[in-house]
């Protein structure tokens, strides 16, 4: 073991409570993620669960480390109620370690264990392991794996800028939990930037009666019932804050800029950490390959709709099977969110795939600086696109609850939603009045009986009784 891998890991044991104290200054209240990851810690300090390795992925800048330092200091007070010393928790940032220090983290654990003074296979007492960005050591996985298996009073905590990365190492997933860290949603928002904590169960309620009725009208009524309480809660902020939401509050690092404009200089540099840091790792994109990306990012923030790979392909002077590869690779980085066209495998080859950005934030930093002379109202519907994306991704996708397509036909509507109980819902997103016509369509060419028609327009149901228009203020709620 190196004296420098001991001199940091003293020097982490003196110094995290000040550097992660730093992460807190500003944030008014916690995400929803807090709770998830304090019950694995609180279960195994109690001795009733076995599931201590838990991995947090998520796009950069989405607050993965103050999360982390946010749990830190829980973990702290639960450590020192049960007598036990601060020692017993390290935090390690590999990207500082591995990357500017040339310390792996397997020199890291040593030091540590040397610190200790107790051979990790004879703990006795708890101990906690927080590692930010672990994939910067390509060996982190071994380690950790190496580590858990030696003691059962070890509890790791790690966070990744890749969920393909972390997930796909072998040596991780039989014996992890995943919690995956996305952008805030607007009542993650409207706690973080203004104190405004959202009402208990209300985003259950919402999402049970737009996706879980029995039928559109049950749908209907449920919602009507649960308008007082979202009056209840929109009574407490602007709702001028929406359009603040889209453009900038789904990244919680975007309230430490004075102006927008100073905060997509930020996100635009934090982008290109994508491009030229993360990237890379993730597969053998060639150098020039990964040069055009942020060119490719240019023309999809831009774009109105779905456009060809191969029509793509010939904008950015490249092959169609190189683009393929680089918009899988941005997709596995978590800035895009990739929508294949209604249809089967068959038939919906032949129709372009859509994407839309994980964040409506990263859409609005690249308009920023490359963005056609487009209306406001057009951008904000792409803004909105972004967000109902992630929502439907963050609640359905990702779980492996529902798959998300698009209707590419002429007139079809933005999104379909295929739940994994054999429903489906035709989804029509607009930033302002929004009719049904798309929905419609949609509905009747693919024989869909339930839509969905985001809008400004006030809660109502069609004549046919088949499609809810549903406000933005309803929607963000859930």
């Amino acid at each position: 073991m190196r004296e420098e891998a001991l001199n940091y890991v003293q020097n982490q044991l003196t110094r995290s409570e000040a550097r992660l104290g730093g992460y807190l200054q500003n944030a008014k209240g916690t995400r929803n993620i807090i709770g998830k990851i304090r019950v694995y810690h609180t279960n195994f300090l109690n001795g009733s669960s076995e599931q201590r390795w838990v991995i947090m992925p998520g796009l950069r800048g989405v607050g993965k480390t103050t999360i982390m330092a946010q749990t830190y200091f829980e973990v702290i007070k639960e450590l020192q109620k049960k007598g036990l010393e601060k020692n017993r928790i390290l935090f390690i940032s590999l990207d500082d370690a591995t990357v500017n220090l040339n310390i792996s983290l397997n020199e890291i654990l040593e030091a540590y264990e040397r610190v200790l003074e107790v051979a990790f296979e004879k703990q006795q007492k708890p101990f906690f392991i927080f590692i930010d960005e672990a994939q910067y050591d390509s060996k982190w996985g071994v380690a950790l794996k190496v580590l858990y298996d030696k003691t059962k009073f070890c509890f790791i905590f790690c966070t990744g800028s890749s969920a393909l990365e972390l997930r796909s190492n072998p040596d991780v997933v039989r014996r992890s939990s995943f919690e995956k860290l996305y952008p805030m949603n607007f009542t993650e928002f409207g706690m973080i930037r203004h104190g405004v904590a959202p009402i208990d169960g209300l985003k259950e309620e919402i999402k049970d009666a737009v996706y879980e009725s029995g039928n559109v009208t049950d749908s209907f009524q449920k919602l009507q019932s649960l308008q007082t309480k979202v009056v209840q809660y929109w009574s407490q902020i602007d709702s001028l804050e929406i359009e603040n939401y889209l453009e900038i509050g789904t990244f919680p690092f975007a309230f430490n800029y004075s102006n927008k404009s100073q905060f997509y200089e930020a996100l635009n540099i934090l982008i290109d950490k994508i491009i030229h840091t993360d990237v890379p790792r993730m597969g053998s994109l060639k150098i020039e390959t990964i040069a055009m990306m942020r060119r490719l990012l240019y023309l999809l923030a831009d774009a109105n709709d779905a456009i060809a790979v191969s029509k793509l392909a010939k904008m950015i002077e490249t092959n169609g099977i190189t683009l393929a590869a680089v918009l899988d690779v941005l997709t596995d980085a978590e800035c895009l969110i990739k929508i294949p066209p209604y249809g089967s495998a068959t038939s919906s080859v032949r129709k372009p795939t859509k994407y839309c950005f994980m964040s409506p934030a990263l859409r609005a930093s690249l308009l920023s600086i490359a963005g056609s002379d487009g209306t406001m109202a057009t951008r904000q519907g792409k803004y909105w696109e972004d967000a109902v994306a992630l929502h439907l991704y963050r609640e359905f996708a990702s779980k492996r609850q529902g798959t998300l397509v698009y209707d590419p036909s002429a007139g079809g509507c933005d999104f379909v939603l295929q739940m994994t109980n054999g429903q489906q819902v035709a989804i029509e997103v607009g930033s302002g009045e929004k009719g049904t016509a798309q929905a419609t369509k949609t509905m009747t060419e693919r024989r869909i009986d339930r839509g969905l028609v985001i809008s400004s327009q006030e809660l109502s149901l069609s004549s046919d009784g088949k499609i809810i228009s549903i406000p933005f203020k309803f929607f963000l709620l859930m």
